[in-house]
C-alpha cells in the first residue's frame, strides 16, 4: 500500500474511500502553503530507487530533476511496444510531455543528459552502422546495371534509414521523417524548450497544432512538397522533454496555451531550489550507471517472441476500483471545486497521465524483477495515483506563477497590496483605491490559483512567489 506522505493538495483534503490513507496525520491548511512537494520515490522498484538515491547522495543532483528524467526516459525506452486497455473504448500509450523547471544553473541539465545517456548511447551505435550501410548504398548507387552485376551487387538496394530514440531540437518535418524511420518511437530532447517553442507558429507553421493532437497518438499524414513525398504514421509516439525558467512561464504556459489545452499537457516538475547544486568529494560507487544502462538497453530489446503487435495490459478488478474511487472523490472534487480553467484543464489531463502511469509502473516492475504480468495491480495504481498528485502540486505551482505573469497592472497591484489573510470588505476597499469597482475585486477573488475561500467573506493569499 502507498503511503500518502506526499499527497498535499490544499483543496482535497484527506478522507475515507479517495485511495490514500485517511488514518495519516492531519497538517493544518496554513502549515501547507509553501510546501513544495519532492517526487515520490516509491513509484520505482527498488533496483531504479537506489541508482536515484546514489545520484543524489554523490552526483548532488535533485531528486525531483533526476527522478522525473529517468521515469521519463524509460517511458521513452518502453515506445510503442506496450499499451494498456482501462475500458472497451479506452487505450493508452504512455506519450509524456515533461518540463524541467528551474533558475539558470540550478542543476536541470546534468540529470537529464544522465538520464538519457543510455538511449543516446544506442544511438550513436545506430549512427555507426548507418554510415557503414550509407557508404555501401552510394556505392551501389554510383554503378551502372552492368557493373553491379560485374561486381556482384544486388539489383535493388534500398537508402537505409537512420535508426535512433532520441531527436534533439529537431524542426516538425525532420521529426516526422525521424518518426517513420523508427516506428518504435522517439523522444524529443530539448535542452531549453524555449528553442523549441520559438518555431511555433513562424512562417504560418501548424507546429503548435502538431503538438497538441500528438499527444494522444493521433494517426498524422505529412506531405512534404521539397520531396513530393507523402508519409502516414499509423501510431506515432513522441515523447518530449527540455528544461525552462520560472520567468518564462507565463509566456510558454499561460494565456491561449491554457485554453487550448497545450499547457495541461506538459507534466512539470519545480522544486524549491535556492542554492547552486554542491560539489562532493566522496566517490560514487562502481556499476550504478552501467545497471541504468542494462535497464534501458533490456526495455528496447525486450523479446516479444515475435509478435508485432504491442502487447496490451488490462487493469486487474481492484486497480479499476481505486482508480475510480481516486476520480469520484478527488479529481471530479478539484474540478468542480475550482473556477479556474487552467486547474479544470490540469484535472482533465491527469486522468490521461493516471492511465500511463499505471504501464509505466507496471512495465519497470517488469523489468526490474524479470516478470512478465500482463495486468495492472493494485500497488501499480496506488503508486500512480501518488505521481499524479505529485504532479498536480507542481502544476498548481505553475499555475500561480504563469497566471500572476499574466495579470493587468491594476490586479497586480492588488494581489501585492493584499495581506497573506484578508476580508472581501479588505479586498474592495484596496480595489477602490486603485480604480476598480466592487464587482471586479471579487470575480478576481475567484481565480483560486492565487487566492482560497477559507469560509465566507474570508479569504488566503496563495503565494505568486514559490
Amino acid at each position: 500500500m502507498v503511503m500518502a506522505s506526499y499527497y498535499q493538495n490544499r483543496r482535497m483534503p484527506l478522507r475515507p474511500a479517495c485511495g490514500l490513507h485517511e488514518d495519516e496525520p492531519v497538517i493544518p491548511q496554513s502549515k501547507l502553503q509553501k510546501v513544495v512537494p519532492s517526487f515520490p520515490l516509491s513509484v520505482f522498484p527498488m533496483t531504479i530507487r537506489n541508482i536515484v538515491e546514489a545520484l543524489v547522495e554523490y552526483e548532488h543532483f535533485n531528486v525531483n530533476f533526476i527522478s522525473a528524467s529517468m521515469f521519463t526516459t524509460f517511458a521513452a525506452a518502453m515506445g510503442n511496444r506496450w499499451t494498456v486497455r482501462f475500458s472497451a473504448t479506452w487505450v493508452e500509450r504512455h506519450i509524456m510531455y515533461v518540463a524541467l523547471v528551474g533558475y539558470p544553473s540550478c542543476g536541470k541539465t546534468p540529470p537529464l543528459r544522465l538520464a538519457l545517456s543510455p538511449l543516446l548511447n544506442l544511438d550513436h551505435e545506430y549512427d555507426r552502422e548507418y554510415c557503414v550501410k550509407l557508404k555501401a548504398y552510394k556505392k551501389w548507387e554510383s554503378k551502372s546495371q552492368k557493373e553491379r552485376t560485374a561486381l556482384s551487387l544486388p539489383e535493388d538496394m534500398e537508402r537505409p534509414r537512420r535508426r535512433c530514440h532520441v531527436v534533439v531540437d529537431a524542426t516538425i518535418e525532420a521529426l516526422i521523417g525521424a518518426m517513420r524511420d523508427n516506428p518504435q518511437g522517439v523522444i524529443l530532447y530539448s535542452d531549453e524548450l524555449e528553442s523549441l517553442f520559438a518555431n511555433f507558429n513562424r512562417y504560418n507553421s501548424s507546429d503548435e497544432s502538431y503538438f497538441l493532437s500528438a499527444f494522444s497518438g493521433t494517426p498524422f499524414k505529412y506531405i512534404r512538397k521539397s520531396a513530393d513525398e507523402h508519409i502516414f504514421l499509423p501510431n506515432p509516439y513522441c515523447s518530449i522533454i527540455g528544461s525552462t525558467q520560472p520567468g518564462r512561464l507565463a509566456k510558454q504556459f499561460g494565456g491561449e496555451r491554457v485554453v487550448n489545452g497545450f499547457s495541461s499537457r506538459f507534466l512539470k516538475v519545480y522544486p524549491d531550489i535556492i542554492d547552486m547544486p554542491t560539489w562532493g568529494t566522496d566517490r560514487m560507487p562502481d556499476g550504478i550507471m552501467e545497471k541504468w544502462e542494462q535497464i534501458i538497453r533490456k526495455v528496447v530489446t525486450f523479446d516479444f517472441k515475435g509478435k508485432e503487435q504491442p502487447t496490451e495490459l488490462t487493469f486487474s478488478h481492484e486497480a479499476h476500483r481505486r482508480l475510480c474511487e481516486w476520480k469520484d472523490n478527488v479529481n471530479n472534487a478539484i474540478y468542480s471545486a475550482t473556477e479556474s480553467e487552467a486547474e479544470k484543464a490540469v484535472c482533465g489531463k491527469l486522468e490521461t497521465y493516471l492511465i500511463r502511469f499505471c504501464l509505466i509502473i507496471r512495465i519497470m516492475k517488469n523489468i526490474c524483477a524479470g516478470e512478465s504480468a500482463t495486468m495492472i495491480d493494485t500497488e501499480s495504481a496506488e503508486a500512480a495515483i501518488e505521481l499524479v498528485e505529485y504532479f498536480r502540486e507542481m502544476e498548481n505551482r505553475v499555475i500561480r506563477v504563469s497566471l500572476s505573469g499574466n495579470l493587468d497592472k491594476r490586479q497586480l497591484e492588488l494581489l501585492n497590496a493584499l495581506p497573506y489573510d484578508f476580508r472581501t470588505s479588505d479586498a474592495i476597499d484596496l480595489g477602490r483605491s486603485l480604480g476598480m469597482s466592487e464587482s471586479t475585486v471579487k470575480r478576481f477573488l475567484k481565480n483560486s490559483a492565487l487566492f482560497r475561500k477559507e469560509e465566507h467573506g474570508r479569504y488566503t493569499k496563495m503565494s505568486c512567489d514559490p
